[in-house]
């Protein structure tokens, strides 16, 4: 679940340049057989006739992320599925979070798969088509065996937080509304370029801390066997892809989702992955401005 400050949101587009993005390359191809005939025939032509181009995070498991040198996870999996429905090809461009929005503004790419968080600053710039609904959580050392259930149980601890993630806004309000209003110790937030550097900051026992959406640290826990989860999950907010303000693709997406629901693999999708515990939709909307659900 990410998003980015009003301030850095305003930054962006002037910073695409100076952001490293990795070039390898996976195609999606659609096959024959899986097309969805009135799904293709939706499609607008100048992406029937060359493809859809999708910026994809590299680095965040389960949702998108490298491995071995191979971009997976349930959200990639997603784009793969709409590929074949909609008849069309998916080509995809591993990279930083942060180069996403302004690589859409672009028009370098047509279609972020990075989890976005819906945010109503991030609406006057995205329109959305929701995947799941997830909120924040809290992952430190088990052996730390913090109990955070509420939000004041953040107060005087360390927490680090993705450069860009909406959690940094997020924690900033908690801070303010809710430890110093009370009198006790503000949170010490610590950003961090990377998400993995931020849980290495953790498992370094020099943040103790990281904040970041539930289905993400709950599959951080799994893998590592070294991190605890908080019981609090706070925040929960639309997450899903990202297109341009009023791009005609954004329907159509959210067209290929609804029949994805419809005939159940969405359901089987993110079973497979191990994040359908919660969180999952029951039908697909558009989100945009004129539209502005958040949650």
């Amino acid at each position: 679940m990410r998003s980015e400050p009003s301030a850095y949101l305003k930054g962006l587009a002037f910073t695409l340049a100076l952001v490293p993005v990795l070039t390898g390359l996976a195609l999606g191809t659609a096959s024959a057989a899986g097309i969805d005939q009135k799904l293709h025939d939706a499609v607008p032509e100048q992406y029937r006739a060359n493809g859809v181009n999708v910026a994809a995070f590299n680095d965040w498991p389960p949702d998108e992320f490298i491995e071995n040198g191979e971009l997976k996870g349930w959200s990639i999996d997603m784009a793969k599925a709409m590929s074949a429905k909609l008849g069309v090809t998916f080509t995809f461009t591993p990279t930083s979070f942060d180069a996403i929005i302004p690589g859409l503004a672009s028009k370098r790419f047509d279609a972020g798969f990075s989890s976005f968080g819906v945010t109503e600053e991030r609406l006057q710039v995205l329109d959305f088509v929701p995947q799941r609904n997830e909120g924040t959580a809290y992952a430190f050392l088990k052996e730390k065996n913090f109990d955070i259930q509420a939000e004041k149980d953040l107060c005087g601890h360390s927490i680090a937080v993705m450069t860009g993630a909406w959690d940094f806004q997020y924690l900033q309000t908690v801070s303010a509304d809710i430890c110093l209003k009370s009198g006790a110790e503000p949170i010490d937030l610590q950003q961090f370029t990377t998400q993995n550097a931020a849980e290495l900051a953790v498992s370094s026992a020099r943040i103790e801390m990281v904040a970041a959406g539930s289905a993400k640290l709950q599959y951080l826990a799994k893998q590592t066997g070294r991190f605890g989860v908080s019981k609090l999950t706070s925040n929960a907010v639309f997450n899903g892809i990202g297109v341009r303000r009023g791009d005609p693709l954004g329907p159509v997406l959210r067209d290929a989702l609804q029949a994805m629901i419809d005939d159940g693999s969405y359901k089987a999708l993110m079973a497979k992955w191990g994040v359908d515990g919660s969180g999952m939709l029951d039908a697909a909307i558009l989100v945009n401005a004129a539209h502005p659900a958040t949650k």
